[in-house]
């Protein structure tokens, strides 16, 4: 994949994350001079809080950056594009950083949006969640991700709900949420986030049917391009449906 189409993802997931650093209470996000940022959306996940690092060995400004959140009490992380360096690792380990998340980063253009599938399985049918069922949201995220409630809540605030930028999706069968979704529209970028299926469910042909129509949706709001970090389970579906993998990220989290 090209650099252009490589940085402008990257550049765009950063965008999503900042959008949701506006959003959350106790998000706020920090630039330095060398590419560094500082993002911490307040959820309680470790990649969801995290100092990026930027261009370059100095890492003044990256250590400045880990102080800042390490202060939060937040859980949070060091990210790195492609494999953290030594020099990396040993800030990382000075917090206590010292266990290691791989995560690709995929990419799609929408010239591929004539080969995605056009019908949904059975007789479901695919909703847009705002602020006003965000307890239903919150619900299908705590069923399909085996996550507690207080989390599940943090992800579904009617404020990301009602953002207009942002649309929470859910596929129902017979009225019953089956797979999630939650989309966030960045420039002619679309970040494709919060998927999951409850257990139960999973097999059914439920996720690939919803982020197609997540897709489709984004390309109709004007959306050229969409990109995503998954995990090794559904990446092959999303590679299958025309991403392809722009890099991958190192994040050094709390070993527990």
């Amino acid at each position: 994949m090209s650099e252009t189409i490589s940085d402008a993802a990257v550049d765009a997931l950063y965008g999503a994350m900042e959008r949701l650093t506006d959003l959350l209470p106790g998000g706020f996000a920090r630039h330095g001079t060398n590419g560094e940022r500082l993002l911490c959306t307040g959820l309680p996940v470790a990649v969801l809080n995290t100092v990026c690092t930027g261009r370059g060995p100095a890492l003044r400004e990256t250590e400045a950056l880990a102080e800042e959140l390490s202060a939060t009490g937040l859980p949070w992380s060091v990210q790195v594009r492609g494999e953290a360096d030594p020099e990396v690792r040993a800030l990382a380990d000075r917090f206590g950083l010292t266990a290691t998340t791989t995560l690709p980063l995929l990419a799609w253009d929408a010239a591929s949006l004539p080969g995605l599938p056009a019908a949904l399985p059975g007789d479901g049918t695919v909703r847009k969640l705002g602020g006003a069922e965000a307890g239903r949201y919150s619900a299908a995220l705590a069923a399909g991700f085996g996550m507690p409630e207080e989390i599940a809540d943090a992800f579904a605030l009617p404020a990301l709900l009602d953002a207009p930028d942002m649309t929470a999706f859910t596929l129902d069968v017979d009225g019953e949420p089956v797979a999630t979704g939650f989309n966030v529209m960045v420039g002619d970028h679309v970040g494709l986030f919060n998927g999951s299926v409850p257990p139960l469910h999973r097999g059914n042909g439920h996720y690939r049917a919803l982020v197609t129509a997540r897709l489709r949706d984004a390309v109709a709001s004007g959306a050229r391009h969409a990109f995503t970090q998954n995990s090794p389970m559904s990446r092959p579906l999303y590679e299958s449906l025309g991403f392809r993998l722009v890099e991958d990220w190192t994040y050094l989290t709390p070993a527990s």
